[in-house]
């Protein structure tokens, strides 16, 4: 694993999939390390380049900076929340069109009819179903292509 950092951002991904330009690109918004690690391995042992940060405001900016094809955010972190980061990702022109999922340990009614509104496509409990959520990843992404 290495650490950018003046962007606080973490990449983890295998070096093959690094190279393949068809290699899905998922950013991870998640402030509790253990998780977002967690997480973070197991989407790259899939196949996946995954970057992440600790916060929703890093998770806008590195969602600018390095466009990927799929975001996950977590809801309730520190300096920007969730809900307004997804915000600010589906209020930009640049960004709009960009997947992203909520992954949450806040699963109520109220946690989820606020981030579909915020703009959210998926909404996942925590600990998410890996396969679930890959496949998703996945059909989100070809959708996304299809266009």
């Amino acid at each position: 694993m290495t650490e950018k950092s003046s962007k606080k951002i973490h990449r983890i991904s295998p070096e093959a999939a690094n190279k393949d330009k068809d290699t899905i690109r998922v950013l991870y918004v998640e402030d509790a390390a253990v998780i977002r690690d967690t997480i973070a391995r197991l989407l790259a042992l899939s196949g996946f380049e995954v970057a992440y940060a600790r916060n929703g405001e890093e998770g806008v900016k590195m969602t600018l900076e390095w466009m990927p094809d799929v975001v996950l955010m977590d809801l309730r972190m520190p300096v920007m929340d969730g809900f307004r980061a997804i915000n600010q990702i589906k209020a930009n022109p640049k960004t709009k069109d960009i997947p992203v999922f909520v992954v949450s340990a806040w699963s109520s009614k109220k946690e989820r009819t606020q981030a579909r509104l915020e703009g959210a496509d998926e909404f996942f409990v925590k600990p998410p179903d890996l396969y679930q959520l890959i496949d998703a990843i996945q059909k989100a992404v070809a959708a996304r292509k299809g266009k």
